[in-house]
């Protein structure tokens, strides 16, 4: 039994189950305060969301959390570790391919671009920080990151934030940017561009 386990181990991630591939996106359903309040306000189980940016020789994330950022596979996941992922993927199956050709110039793409951009708490589409920086939240980032590698346009929509309205109007310390143009994870979730492929 102890062997078997050990090489669960070391099986890797597409051996256990489902094969990530690059350009897949994986909904998370994080559990802090604001958290709560992005999955009320969007009525989803998932508050933020990372993209498969390369496969080989191990599984990286990219996200906005903190900064935009490279995350292992085992980190992303292990930060809600019982809860149930959803994991997207382009229903344009040349898109797919297109993604398998391209997988290395997509990564340094994205490490050129977007990484070490810093993370945008205030969820508005253009913002920057006083370096002159765009500052990006998650889905905002896996948009515009999948906007110019794609050339294709990715789900938007004008923002509102009327669910438990005093909470947010206590995080934006004033009142909410409703009406500006954005989006959330659940937007991804809920898109004609994708299907859902199963859980990690």
């Amino acid at each position: 039994m102890i062997k078997f386990i050990l090489v669960l181990t070391l099986l890797p991630f597409s051996a256990l189950g489902l094969e990530l591939k690059v350009g897949d996106i994986i909904l998370q359903p994080l559990q802090c305060w604001t958290c709560q309040l992005i999955m009320a306000q969007e009525k989803s189980n998932f508050s933020h969301m990372g993209l498969v940016i390369k496969t080989h020789p191990e599984v990286l994330i990219a996200e906005s959390l903190g900064a935009v950022k490279l995350t292992p596979l085992k980190e992303f996941l292990g930060r809600t570790e019982g809860h149930s992922h959803s994991v997207k993927r382009f229903k344009d199956q040349s898109v797919v391919q297109y993604f398998v050709r391209h997988e290395k110039h997509f990564f340094h793409f994205f490490k050129e671009h977007y990484e070490g951009l810093p993370y945008d708490s205030q969820f508005l589409w253009e913002n920057m920080d006083e370096e002159g920086r765009e500052k990006l939240y998650c889905s905002e980032m896996i948009a515009k990151v999948l906007e110019e590698f794609l050339k294709i346009e990715m789900p938007m929509k004008k923002m509102n934030y009327d669910i438990n309205r005093n909470h947010w109007i206590e995080y934006f310390k004033g009142n909410p940017p409703d009406g500006k143009w954005g989006n959330a994870p659940a937007d991804f979730e809920r898109s004609p561009l994708f299907y859902e492929v199963g859980q990690p």
